[in-house]
């Protein structure tokens, strides 16, 4: 995870996208990520050495 969950809040939903990716909930709030749609990458950053800001749109 490049994101450390926030310490004594109790349980933290953790998102798992596939093999690709691990994250604590950042406000998704889908039951499984095919709820979401059609998605498109429309930009990628460099913010760092291994940071990236990345944008998407939704359908």
């Amino acid at each position: 995870m490049a994101v450390k969950p926030p310490r004594g809040a109790g349980r933290i939903r953790l998102i798992r996208i596939g093999t690709c990716d691990l994250q604590p909930c950042g406000g998704t709030h889908v039951a499984r990520t095919g709820e979401i749609g059609s998605v498109m990458v429309s930009k990628i950053e460099k913010k760092g050495a291994a940071n990236r800001r990345v944008r998407v749109v939704f359908a």
